[in-house]
């Protein structure tokens, strides 16, 4: 190795060393070592020795903090959701949750699996994109469309360059590409339950006995019956054809919206795409007795928070564009930078204000007049 190179990497890693906290630095040491002997675990002995190593790994970082304290609470019969920000690092911490109570007897020791659909979400584009599906794919309809009713669902066949070709129980249709907002798709899951387990819902609908299911419910098992019915706690059964559910101990920040708890435990992954200032006031507003944070970089975190969650306008992301006409340098040279911007901005808001007030009374006319010729022919003139 070059001694200019080896010298350059040695600097490298002293500064990165020197960015660490003492404590941090064995947290990574640690981790590290004890990860390199579950894998040697894996390699030597039985495969699910090594899975559980892994686990261990996994519960004993920050995570595990989030999993001991939700343990208490609940134990404390605190009701109590955690609040994380993306659906990966919900149904990991769902079911390390699980786990956890498990272990410690907080929900039956007897499992049944189910068969679940678990929602994907995609945008009409991916929805159309064929690498977008597998052999564990099913399309479950959110509306009425080609034959197929609320909740039907149905195998992807084909794509064409205009529809979706889909194969159901009774029959096979054609669904047209304007149509895909009506068609939710899922993957094929298997679902271990016990009595206490906590689910979400991830559709609407009606359970056995006519009550209303609603998307983003949480609700709690009391009993899997044989046949695949599903009682929960509050009466409802859920019949066996509802499979759109997933684990419920960790939603995210707009699911919890309309919902109060005791406590809320905030699970931040220090991801600035995933947190903003609307996410965090949905968060904190959520528990009446307390919110636990649990984040790997404060700064980080403080930085998001004060990050808007507002998409900008088309007009506000050009808002700069004439900052290059000759009627702006003119503003700049009577009354400042400033009060041009602001003379600007509203010249051109105005001008925006009258198009789209224009653009209205051209749409009622024409409605008026659609209406007017509709009622002339069914008067026969």
């Amino acid at each position: 190795m070059d001694p200019h190179a080896r010298r350059k990497t040695g600097r490298n890693h002293d500064r990165r060393v020197g960015t660490e906290s003492p404590d941090a630095a064995f947290e990574r040491r640690w981790a590290s070592t004890v990860l390199q002997q579950a894998l040697d675990r894996l390699r030597q002995e039985h495969v699910a020795a090594g899975k559980e190593a892994l686990f261990n790994l996994l519960a004993d970082g920050l995570t595990g903090k989030l999993i001991e304290r939700y343990r208490e609470l609940v134990q404390a019969r605190h009701r109590t959701v955690v609040v994380s920000q993306s659906w990966n690092e919900i149904h990991e911490v769902n079911e390390q949750i699980r786990h956890s109570l498990k272990t410690h007897g907080l929900i039956g020791e007897t499992e049944t699996t189910v068969p679940t659909l678990r929602p994907v979400d995609l945008t009409d584009a991916q929805k159309r994109d064929g690498r977008s599906y597998d052999e564990d794919t099913v399309l479950v309809f959110n509306r009425n469309v080609r034959g197929f009713h609320k909740g039907d669902a149905a195998r992807l066949r084909a794509i064409t360059e205009t529809h979706l070709i889909v194969e159901g129980d009774e029959r096979v249709a054609c669904v047209p590409f304007k149509h895909l907002d009506r068609v939710t798709v899922c993957q094929r899951k298997e679902l271990a339950l016990s009595a206490g387990d906590r689910l979400q819902l991830k559709a609407n609908g009606r359970s056995e006995e006519g009550r209303k299911l609603a998307n983003g419910e949480l609700v709690a098992v009391r009993e899997v019956h044989p046949d695949g019915r599903i009682q929960l706690t509050d009466g409802r059964v859920l019949e066996k054809s509802f499979r759109q559910f997933v684990r419920g101990y960790a939603v995210t920040s707009y699911a919890a919206q309309g919902r109060t708890v005791d406590y809320v435990l905030f699970s931040d992954s220090a991801v600035r795409a995933a947190t903003n200032d609307h996410q965090w006031y949905v968060t904190i507003s959520r528990g009446r007795r307390g919110v636990h944070i649990f984040t790997t970089d404060k700064a980080q975190l403080r930085e998001n928070i004060t990050r808007s969650g507002e998409r900008p306008l088309a007009v506000e992301m050009k808002s700069d564009w004439f900052t290059k006409s000759f009627r702006y340098r003119c503003l700049v040279a009577r009354f400042g930078e400033r009060a041009a911007r602001h003379i600007e901005r509203a010249r051109h808001y105005r001008v925006y204000e009258e198009s789209r007030q224009k653009r209205i009374k051209v749409r009622q006319v024409q409605a008026a007049s659609t209406q007017v010729t509709n009622v002339s022919h069914s008067l026969g003139v």
